[in-house]
């Protein structure tokens, strides 16, 4: 049994959480949409209005508060107009960026009432790869328009009086890339045709939040960005994926990962504010982290399904516990993807899978709102021979919300039990309830055929100083 002291100070914050760091990414690609989030009022498999029930319900369950669509690589050729109006005068597109039959049958009406009712802010990024800035700020018109005009008539037209008033627009995606469909020569180009893309949509609505594109690994990029379209957006788009298999990658490099991710979202954001202050640039730009995961070789195109396993729980409560720590500057983070696609769960037929993945955002979902407080911890070590610097196996994070502590430790050790003596000042605990998510080893998964395999589990702490947890386990601590 490795020992660990965490030392809690409940009346030292550091930020307000921002509950938008739970959200959710689906995208037109593979069995997300199609088979995932709609089956269509039709189906056979039960639903409400079109919407895949169980799927539904699954969500809501882990209560997003914001969900990012259409894409992703799918939305750089998407014309959001073929989506609206009569599903069965819908045309049926090739679509440029997957390569498969894209129906249109979940469009922007379809987007925003899932959205509303799994309780979630709808984030819609609009097409800037071979889209233009007409149709962006139209679509904007669309959605948020109360006037008499073409498209806010449109809306109405098809049922919905009422404007959506979504607040969050991203400005294309990973446009740096030449696997995008329109893609950016270099991030002159990309400044600019974001400047051309803002200009017309908040001429339409200025009270909108736009996202811009940014690269995780390239600092040039980003301070072009900033240096062009800085006094125009007010967040900039980090996407990171984990090829968990690649070279062999150990389970202890897998999970050491998290680090060097809050490490790099630091740094993006010091070279964000550096640009600022060189350029006179006034405007609040901060960090929208909206792709992050883990990807294994088992998940090709055309539809990237993967069925992940403890090791990517202990990975993502990890990533959540970095994301509560920086929410001042990370404010807002969507996991890719929700359903099917590199998924928290899958379907297959009438029937639903929720990954360990999904269980730990359900530990999570406890908690939307709070101060994050200072939290120390004091953990033996390991390397990691692939990053190259010491792994701490205890990482924690804390909320405050009124009377309760909602403390979030993660043990990455593979075999051993955590020993953890609590420190807590500002507040006296009366109550703990332990849960957590574990399995019996760090392949542990569920599958159709043993869905239950891993799941959330209770323990009653024989203290309320000195507490025990499984190895490689995600742990909550509610002390009230």
């Amino acid at each position: 049994m490795i020992k660990s002291d965490v030392y809690l100070d409940a009346s030292s914050i550091v930020s307000q959480l921002d509950k938008r760091i739970y959200g959710q990414f689906i995208e037109h690609l593979g069995r997300c949409i199609y088979g995932g989030i709609w089956v269509g009022e039709r189906s056979s498999i039960p639903n409400l209005r079109g919407f895949r029930l169980d799927v539904l319900e699954a969500v809501k369950a882990i209560k997003p508060t914001v969900v990012r669509w259409p894409g992703g690589n799918f939305v750089s050729q998407y014309n959001w107009l073929d989506g609206v109006g009569p599903r069965e005068s819908r045309p049926k597109r090739f679509d440029l960026a997957w390569g498969q039959v894209e129906p249109n049958e979940f469009g922007t009406d379809e987007f925003v009432e899932w959205a509303r009712l799994v309780g979630a802010e709808p984030y819609i990024v609009v097409n800037a790869g071979n889209g233009t800035p007409e149709e962006a700020a139209a679509w904007v018109e669309y959605c948020n328009s109360t006037k008499d005009t073409y498209y806010a008539n449109l809306r109405r037209k098809y049922g919905h009086p009422e404007p959506y008033n979504v607040r969050l627009w991203g400005i294309g995606n990973e446009l740096y890339g030449r696997w995008q469909v329109g893609f950016c020569r270099d991030a002159e180009e990309c400044g600019w045709r974001t400047v051309q893309f803002a200009d017309h949509m908040r001429r339409v609505d200025p009270t909108i939040k736009l996202v811009a594109v940014g690269v995780d690994y390239d600092p040039e990029w980003n301070i072009d960005m900033i240096r062009i379209a800085g006094d125009y957006i007010d967040y900039l788009s980090i996407h990171t994926y984990i090829f968990a298999d690649r070279q062999g990658k150990r389970y202890e490099d897998l999970v050491a990962w998290p680090i060097r991710i809050e490490e790099n979202l630091k740094s993006i954001y010091n070279v964000v504010q550096q640009t600022k202050r060189k350029y006179n640039i006034k405007r609040d730009i901060r960090i929208a982290f909206d792709e992050w995961n883990v990807w294994y070789p088992e998940a090709q195109p055309p539809y990237l399904e993967q069925i992940t396993s403890v090791k990517d729980a202990v990975f993502t409560a990890l990533v959540l516990n970095a994301l509560q720590r920086l929410s001042k500057i990370v404010p807002i983070a969507t996991f890719a993807q929700t359903v099917n696609v590199l998924p928290l769960m899958l379907t297959k037929d009438d029937r639903i899978l929720l990954t360990p993945q999904y269980l730990v955002f359900r530990l999570y979902s406890e908690t939307r709102e709070g101060d994050v407080v200072a939290t120390y911890v004091a953990s033996p070590t390991y390397r990691s021979e692939e990053l190259d610097m010491l792994v701490p196996y205890i990482d924690a994070s804390a909320v405050r919300v009124d009377n309760k502590m909602y403390l979030y430790i993660v043990n990455r050790h593979p075999e051993e039990e955590a020993e953890i003596h609590l420190h807590i000042k500002g507040l006296e605990p009366s109550t703990i309830i332990h849960r957590y998510v574990a399995g019996s080893s760090i392949d542990d998964k569920n599958t159709f055929e043993e869905p239950n395999r891993v799941r959330i589990e209770e323990r009653v702490p024989q203290t309320r100083e000195v507490l025990t947890i499984p190895p490689h386990s995600a742990n909550l601590l509610i002390i009230s």
